[in-house]
């Protein structure tokens, strides 16, 4: 014979087992954090990813010399990290007969890229040089340098390094304290690189 046990008896022991089990066996500190979302990468899988040199980060920070710079295009798989191998005050054509102007100066920046993204990079950004007055001098074209040539490329494959020099044309009296690259399709904070000299 079955006997049926009261609502009434059954829903207070029912509270309490909810309220015992609640109250004990809790995790404590971390354990009570959810559990982490898989972490979103910084790229595509770009080779070297993982061991990015330190200064690499941080693309608005200055760099130095021969400090190399992550520039990460908005592109997906642009990316390109940008060394100042060197750096002329004044910069000299192989070609006596060519000169700036009267009044003015070259500067040169002996520049470094390589694709580090996951896919083809293609043509080369804006480069400026600013002078100690905050006025930027774009990059313009010239022939060969007495320390190299002419940094030119339309394309970069994947893993491909491009070298040369970029010149600036300057006023005479400008003091030139820093350069600038930035990516030709460049997103805020993402697609540029600040060298001080």
């Amino acid at each position: 014979m079955r006997h049926s046990v009261p609502v009434a008896v059954l829903l207070p022991l029912l509270l309490l087992g909810a309220a015992t089990t609640a109250c004990s066996g809790a995790p404590e500190g971390d354990a009570l954090a959810p559990a982490a979302a898989p972490a979103i990468p910084v790229d595509d899988g770009a080779p070297g990813a993982d061991d990015e040199p330190p200064g690499a980060r941080g693309a608005t920070k200055d760099a130095r010399v021969g400090e190399p710079v992550r520039v990460h295009g908005r592109q997906v798989g642009r990316h390109l990290q940008a060394v100042l191998t060197a750096y002329v005050d004044p910069a000299v054509s192989v070609d006596k007969d060519y000169a700036p102007p009267a009044g003015k100066r070259w500067v040169g920046a002996g520049m470094s890229f390589v694709n580090v993204g996951g896919a083809t990079y293609g043509a080369l950004g804006r480069m400026w040089a600013l002078d100690s007055a905050g006025q930027r001098y774009p990059s313009i074209a010239t022939g060969e340098l007495t320390t190299g040539k002419p940094l030119v490329f339309d394309s970069l494959s994947v893993g491909d390094r491009a070298e040369g020099w970029v010149v600036f044309e300057i006023p005479e009296n400008a003091r030139i304290v820093r350069l600038q690259y930035q990516d030709a399709n460049t997103q805020a904070n993402s697609g540029e690189g600040f060298w001080s000299v």
